[in-house]
């Protein structure tokens, strides 16, 4: 292959610019997703479409850049430039294939968490939470108009029409939400509909004009109110209910089996199979149950590891009651880790960060909570912890959790990510869960390799965490893939998670009903990232730095794990004496990286 030099300018020229245009028109579909709205605080002008028409339009469009991507010849592009490229293949890629997966698989946020159910919890029960959010900030005058507002309204109560319409088409076509989830789906959208109705008011409270609140009143009850209750109605009807299966997962829907392997493609960016996923989680959880045992062993406890939890539990030192009492476990991990950022990391972003306690009115759908990135209205980063749950169990793992969701795990990626201005758009505000929580358990690891976890309560705490993200990676598969039943996810969950029942129940029809295989990133990027710096560190010597490696990783946020090893190899190779097998290494990267997502072009599953 000529290197540039050899090549004329031209044509260099040429394939850059068509490389930045394709990445342009990448980043316009991108942008018009709800999750990339809020993440640039916008104010809002149009409620997400989730019906099939604007499906179909995101399915040509992802053709579409395929095909001019596969047109640019990528040897004569710039490094960087080239694996943003690829990215954009890997996410055209995704979008390719959503038509064909409409009614079984459908990505309502538009960021790659296909959904099976949109009455669920992670689906439309998400999307409505984000659309509520961006209403929250609307104010009622020169910038949006009482007209614009009412028609705002009209798209809400289209978008849960667009809801009910997509459920009332799968049952046509024979899938059925399964039963456990389904006694789940009506309360939730019982309530959301109360919730609904009180924010699309309060904008109007808070307008001058009093006559604002009657026309809104009158608008909700004419299109928001029928459209919840025609969803509630389809649910609750017999000739849905009746037909409500007792078991859940993919496979047992028609193409599932097929489907749920590209979701753990698209989910690992891996080219991993369920199997090969599965039997990883079983050795992991293996390796973590003689870590536990011994760890007891080593404090002189009597019992098992899951008696030593409860044994914790009742002690006063690792117990909180109030959301004050658990801010202050935070700030404890918050302010040991702080001293040690110089010494590993060379760059830090400027947002601060922070936990605050998440709203009431979430605390029934999330087990701990969620990391919120800085907004353009909120210069600080926040945890959003959920009090309820938190109070009602020993504290050990909270230290794991901390490094995980702040610093230097989602805060330190996500708030760096957004301010590299340097990067294109798709890189700086697209999401990509295997990196993204990847790096955040690479972080909470990394935490304990540096000593973070002085105590052994918080040392088996975070084998706690441990065993309840690797527990995921034999019960997604277990459910999706290998015919297992829901109390069997269950068991196995009591037996290696430890979690209440009430979490267990809630996070197995997480996987099975609502977003299967997404939570299998978490552990197989931190193995990713951690594998990557013991081979670089073996490959380089006494090249090798720690600092430039975190560094590097961190600079390739928004890009699928084979191009941040691409990514991280240039870098770190690049002053390296064999540095021209580090650019080949790249080029063969940047080639192979969209290898696992070919399939797209060939068509998934229906």
């Amino acid at each position: 292959m000529p290197d540039h030099e050899e090549t004329p300018n031209s044509a260099v020229d040429a394939a850059v610019s068509a490389a930045r245009a394709i990445l342009d028109e990448t980043w316009r579909v991108v942008s018009e997703t709800p999750y990339a709205s809020r993440e640039l605080g916008r104010t809002v002008d149009r409620l997400p479409d989730i019906g099939l028409d604007a499906v179909s339009r995101r399915t040509r469009d992802g053709k579409e850049i395929l095909a001019r991507i596969a047109r640019v010849d990528t040897d004569l592009l710039p490094g960087d430039l080239a694996i943003t490229l690829a990215a954009s293949h890997t996410m055209a890629a995704r979008w390719a294939r959503e038509e064909d997966w409409y009614w079984l698989a459908f990505d309502p946020m538009g960021v790659g968490f296909f959904s099976m159910f949109a009455p669920a919890a992670y689906s439309g029960g998400f999307l409505l939470n984000i659309v509520h959010e961006a209403l929250e900030k609307v104010t009622i005058g020169d910038e949006v108009t009482i007209d614009r507002y009412l028609a705002l309204i009209d798209e809400y109560g289209r978008l849960v029409r667009q809801l009910g319409e997509r459920t009332a088409g799968q049952a046509d076509r024979g899938i059925i939400m399964p039963a456990a989830q389904l006694t789940r789906a009506t309360p939730l959208f019982r309530g959301l509909k109360g919730v609904a109705r009180g924010v699309l008011r309060a904008v109007a409270e808070r307008s001058p004009e009093l006559s604002h609140l009657g026309l809104v009143e009158t608008r909700i009850t004419a299109e928001v109110d029928p459209a919840f209750d025609e969803l509630v109605q389809i649910l609750e009807s017999t000739t849905y209910a009746d037909r409500a299966p007792d078991v859940v997962g993919m496979a047992h829907y028609p193409g599932g089996e097929e489907v749920y392997a590209e979701l753990v493609r698209i989910h690992t960016t891996l080219d991993l199979s369920p199997a090969e996923v599965h039997d990883r989680g079983h050795a992991r959880m293996a390796r973590i149950r003689e870590d536990m045992r011994a760890l007891v062993a080593q404090v002189g406890f009597e019992g098992t590891p899951l008696e030593y939890l409860a044994y914790l539990a009742d002690d006063p030192a690792w117990r909180a009651t109030t959301p004050e009492e658990i801010t202050v476990f935070f700030d404890r991990y918050i302010d040991r880790f702080a001293p040690e950022v110089d010494t590993y990391f060379g760059s830090r972003p400027r947002a601060g960060y922070g936990v605050v306690p998440l709203p009431a009115a979430s605390a029934g759908t999330m087990t701990f909570g969620y990391y919120s990135p800085p907004q353009p209205d909120r210069d600080r980063g926040l945890y959003l912890f959920n009090a309820a749950n938190l109070s009602r169990a020993a504290l050990p793992m909270v230290a794991a959790l901390n490094y995980h969701e702040l610093v230097p795990g989602h805060h330190f990626q996500m708030a760096t990510q957004r301010e590299a201005t340097q990067f294109h758009p798709i890189r700086r505000h697209a999401p990509v869960n295997a990196f993204d929580e990847g790096w955040a358990e690479y972080a909470a690891r990394f935490a304990g390799e540096i000593g973070m976890y002085r105590e052994p309560e918080e040392r088996f705490g975070r084998l706690v965490m441990e065993a309840f993200l690797t527990s995921r990676l034999v019960v997604d598969t277990g459910m999706n893939a290998h015919g297992w039943t829901l109390e069997q996810a269950r068991e196995y969950m009591r037996e290696n998670a430890f979690m209440d029942t009430a979490e267990i129940d809630s996070e197995t029809l997480r996987y099975s009903c609502d977003i299967p295989a997404q939570a299998l990133a978490y552990k197989l990027g931190d193995d990713f990232l951690y594998e990557l710096r013991e081979e670089l560190r073996v490959t380089l010597g006494d090249d090798f730095s720690l600092v430039g490696f975190h560094d590097a990783v961190l600079r390739g946020s928004g890009l699928p794990l084979p191009l941040v090893a691409a990514h991280v190899r240039q870098e770190l190779t690049r002053a390296h004496p064999n540095e021209k097998a580090g650019t080949e290494g790249r080029r063969r990267f940047v080639r192979d990286s969209a290898a696992h997502v070919t399939r797209a072009e060939r068509g998934g599953g229906r």
